[in-house]
């Protein structure tokens, strides 16, 4: 299922990783930070209401059946993360979120996932400016599609955003679908949904500056805990064009 390349970790311009339920144990110290980002964004800044222990946002479905891509820049610091979790498993639109869809049920199948905790570090310093910030979101959303092409069977990816974030990521270059608009704890949010395009994926990689044929996603196996692979697009596979 995943198109891999063995490559050295020489010149890497943008440093995504991605974290599964078979290697979560050799991205320890890269969890734990990802946790502690999420809870600057989501406690500290957002003022959610959110489970926090020693400075880490983690709830109930956190390293059981999710996926995780990271962005780490060059000294090491995560800068940006989001999960995803296949709608087949528990998640949070069958937890808090139940009562959004009605028709939940519809998309509990194979090929659905739900992307959530999707955080960008906007704490500046001399070494990180907005601009890098700016660059970090785009290639979350760049390194999404590419999961949702070259290593998951994506149907659809579907997401509870703010109105303003959700502009924000159709005019990155995504074609999404609003379900719902419904109100939570007195915010108005939007559910919608998107499938992972090419033509999507090509105007992230442009507005990025990243040539396309280089790698994007890089994966460490357990059997590989001091190496990477790295997940090439298939030139000759077809992007699925279903959409809500």
């Amino acid at each position: 299922m995943w198109h891999v390349k063995r490559e050295l970790k020489k010149g890497k311009a943008i440093m995504l990783y991605l974290i599964d339920p078979s290697n979560y144990a050799c991205h320890r110290q890269d969890l734990d930070n990802m946790y502690r980002l999420r809870d600057r964004v989501f406690r500290q800044s957002l003022n959610w209401d959110v489970k926090s222990e020693d400075g880490m946002e983690k709830d109930e479905y956190d390293e059981k059946d999710a996926y995780y891509i990271v962005y780490k820049d060059k000294q090491g610091v995560i800068r940006g993360c989001h999960r995803l979790i296949e709608m087949t498993n528990r998640c949070m639109f069958d937890g808090p979120f139940k009562f959004v869809l009605p028709n939940f049920k519809e998309f509990k199948r194979p090929g659905y996932w739900e992307v959530s905790r999707f955080a960008v570090d906007y704490n500046f310093d001399e070494n990180y400016t907005r601009k890098d910030a700016q660059k970090v979101f785009l290639a979350l959303i760049a390194a999404n599609i590419h999961f949702g092409l070259e290593v998951a069977k994506v149907e659809a990816f579907l997401c509870i955003t703010y109105p303003a974030f959700g502009k924000r990521i159709a005019q990155s270059g995504l074609v999404l679908s609003s379900l719902k608009n419904c109100t939570i704890n007195n915010e108005s949010i939007v559910i919608s949904a998107y499938s992972p395009l090419r033509f999507s994926y090509e105007k992230l990689l442009k507005n990025l500056g990243h040539n396309f044929d280089d790698p994007i996603l890089y994966y460490t196996g357990p059997m590989y805990a001091n190496d990477d692979t790295v997940f090439r697009f298939n030139e000759n596979r077809h992007a699925r064009m279903g959409s809500f």
